[in-house]
């Protein structure tokens, strides 16, 4: 019928869409005459699919040895390549195809020959689990040792994949057990990755290092910790790995186990001496980051085994502040950082309302000061908290508790306009007219920051206008100097000429902001990066604003798109920057020390 076809002048030459000839048809379909006559008839041999195939790949593909003969003999090229540089070698070893691929080696194709990102013949074998071809390629001296662009080896390949077989017959051939990949990885660690505890067993009993180090030290331990595989971690662990090795940021399997919630490695881990004490890098104990994360089953097994429910970390930060921080709970309530804060000042932060009042119900003081003289009720003023701060009101909270520089909640809620927490407070009875030791008035506050909304309501509260601070401001003359218009417009009206004569006789010095105490860096420090391993760094720009007028712009530029995002939302001690998914997890990391 082709015959026929060609006879009464069908192309021989004629392409599909996809690009296929007649001839890559009859060689994927194995039709050797076909093949051959159209080889005679002059069909072109090298002719391409879009992706590249030549018809000795379709061959190659179909098990067609007689088809891949006939066009090895019209002289088709054997090392052909496709766009990602396969050969037809490459197919016949991901197909499992010996036959045809010893037919390429006996014309002399490339054993070794590398497609676009450094995959051989044999790592493509090892991929699919094709042992024959393995043995085969090995015979006619393929690199056992063949690395892609990654330093993946046949070994590593197969040790991921489960190809037990596989794994078992290149280490008797020689395979090297701990070869590493780029990122510093053997077969051991993919073998954990992937769950496979069959291979693990074998690499273990052929040699591999059970504490081999990753590019930032992570050994197969903490990634069977990671993933929750006993089994993996019990036969490490009899094979002699550390149950106390630290990665760069200083993470030790336990710290995974307890983040991560795997109860059962955690046991494990403990009853082969892992240390519930060790810090990380950023000052976190097994315990913290069961806190964090809200793990209640590790933390209540760390306990069980001894750790200290009030262990501190750096910044004698205990598992309590951190639960707080996240909305997690137990341990001592009135536990103090370095800086003076208790659980209680981070849920009132951020507004976390069950967790303060399950703190309260637990002993936890309302009226704790920081060393600042923060107290729980200043926070929830600077965060507007309103349903906290009934909580604390509830529980007899001072709502005209001074800090150091004399500031009461009813300043902090006017230096940030949050005008729910102004009308709160003053509603609960706070004053209006008290000062600070700068003879600083709430309206004087809410002038300086332009809070028109609050002014007007304090001034409809019985806020005196005329009131003036040490060096004989008054709330009008701070809101000239400041270009505050509609906060002027609203004062001029009520006050006294006499004042506003004798306030513009003041010094023209340049006006300095007075700035309440806030959370600052000494509670949840920046100043270290989370560890070598952070694959994104965060470069913050500090201002000293309110809230509203974006106390914090945080800008992450990452290294794998160009992107660049900012964040506001945050006051000016730059302990809220919200991230979006992983930089959610990583930064709040940054954060807690």
């Amino acid at each position: 019928m082709v015959e026929l076809l060609l006879k009464h002048g069908a192309i021989i030459d004629s392409r599909t869409r996809d690009l296929l000839t007649p001839l890559h048809c009859a060689s994927r379909s194995g039709h050797d005459q076909v093949v051959d006559l159209l080889l005679e008839k002059g069909a072109p041999i090298s002719a391409k699919t879009k992706n590249g195939l030549a018809p000795l790949h379709m061959a190659a593909q179909g098990d067609h040895v007689d088809s891949a003969r006939i066009l090895l003999y019209h002289r088709a090229p054997v090392d052909d390549v496709t766009v990602d540089y396969l050969t037809p070698l490459h197919v016949a070893a991901h197909c499992g195809h010996v036959r045809v691929a010893k037919l390429l080696l006996d014309r002399n194709a490339d054993p070794n020959a590398r497609a676009l990102n450094g995959f051989t013949p044999l790592h493509i074998a090892c991929k699919k689990n094709r042992i024959k071809v393995v043995e085969l390629l090995l015979k006619y001296h393929a690199s056992i040792e063949a690395t892609t662009e990654s330093g993946l080896s046949p070994l590593h390949v197969a040790s991921f994949m489960g190809a037990i077989n596989i794994v078992i017959y290149l280490l008797q051939q020689g395979a090297n057990p701990d070869v590493a990949t780029v990122r510093g990885e053997t077969p051991l660690h993919l073998a954990a990755r992937a769950n496979q505890t069959d291979v693990v067993r074998v690499l273990i009993r052929n040699g591999a290092k059970v504490d081999a180090q990753a590019r930032e030290l992570q050994t197969p331990l903490h990634i069977a910790s990671r993933l929750g595989n006993t089994d993996i971690v019990v036969l490490l662990l009899q094979a002699g790995a550390n149950s106390n090795a630290a990665t760069r940021d200083q993470y030790t399997p336990l710290h995974i186990a307890a983040k991560e919630g795997q109860e059962e490695v955690a046991a494990i881990l403990l009853d082969h001496n892992a240390e519930k004490g060790v810090l990380t890098k950023k000052g976190f104990t097994p315990l913290h980051l069961a806190s964090k994360y809200g793990n209640v089953e590790v933390a209540k097994l760390l306990l069980e085994r001894g750790t200290p429910v009030d262990i501190e970390g750096k910044n004698q930060v205990t598992p309590l502040h951190v639960a707080a921080h996240y909305n997690n709970d137990k341990a001592d309530p009135n536990a103090k950082s370095r800086a003076g804060f208790t659980p209680l000042h981070l849920a009132a932060q951020e507004g976390h309302r069950e967790m303060s009042a399950l703190l309260i119900e637990n002993g936890s003081d309302v009226g704790a000061k920081a060393n600042n003289g923060l107290t729980a009720m200043h926070l929830c003023a600077q965060e507007d908290h309103v349903p906290v701060a009934e909580e604390l009101v509830k529980h007899n909270a001072d709502v005209n508790s001074q800090t150091n520089a004399g500031y009461t909640p009813l300043h902090v809620a006017c230096h940030f306009g949050q005008l729910n927490m102004v009308r709160f407070l003053v509603e609960h009875g706070a004053n209006v007219g008290e000062t600070t030791h700068a003879s600083y008035t709430p309206l004087h506050q809410a002038a300086q920051q332009g809070h028109n909304h609050c002014v007007r309501y304090l001034l409809e509260h019985g806020a005196s206008p005329n009131a003036q601070t040490s060096n004989g401001q008054t709330p009008l003359s701070i809101a000239q100097r400041l270009g505050y218009v509609s906060v002027v417009e609203t004062l001029k009206t009520v006050t006294e000429t006499t004042v506003i004569t004798e306030t513009t006789t003041v010094a023209e010095d340049r006006y300095k902001p007075q700035n309440p105490e806030a959370m600052n860096e000494t509670m949840f420090s920046e100043s270290e990066d989370e560890g070598a391993a952070a694959e994104h760094e965060a470069a913050t720009a500090h201002v000293k604003c309110s809230r509203r007028e974006t106390a914090v712009r945080n800008m992450c530029v990452f290294q794998d798109f160009s992107d660049t995002l900012t964040q506001g939302l945050a006051d000016s001690t730059g302990v809220h920057m919200i991230h979006t998914g992983e930089q959610v997890r990583r930064f709040f990391l940054r954060l807690l020390g």
